[in-house]
């Protein structure tokens, strides 16, 4: 995939919120499953998931996702893992969302 090619949009989730979540949590399996949600949401193709370093905000039971919009830091979310990442959506420009 060139540069051009690649999404404007990245989440880039935080690995040491994810170590320290519950392991019933499902922690590791979060940026698939956020992944997942993003895509039925139409927003799959236009953000990449990664994992990054701490963010910092270390919210109890919550990982930090920091949103960047063409390279710029923009919002951080702090994400329920039994939801999937479904509070992303409402910071992304998803054509599901424009439905609702």
């Amino acid at each position: 995939m060139s540069d051009s090619d690649s999404p404007e949009t990245q989440a880039q989730v935080c690995h040491r919120c994810l170590m320290r979540l519950e392991t019933s949590a499902g922690g590791v399996d979060l940026p698939r499953r956020i992944r997942a949600t993003l895509a039925r949401s139409g927003c799959g193709e236009r953000v990449r998931v990664s994992l990054t370093g701490c963010l910092g905000w270390c919210p109890v039971g919550r990982v930090s996702v920091q949103l960047f919009r063409d390279g710029q830091a923009s919002d951080v979310v702090l994400v329920d893992p039994a939801r999937d990442g479904e509070e992303l959506i409402a910071h992304l420009p998803c054509p599901s969302m424009e439905t609702t």
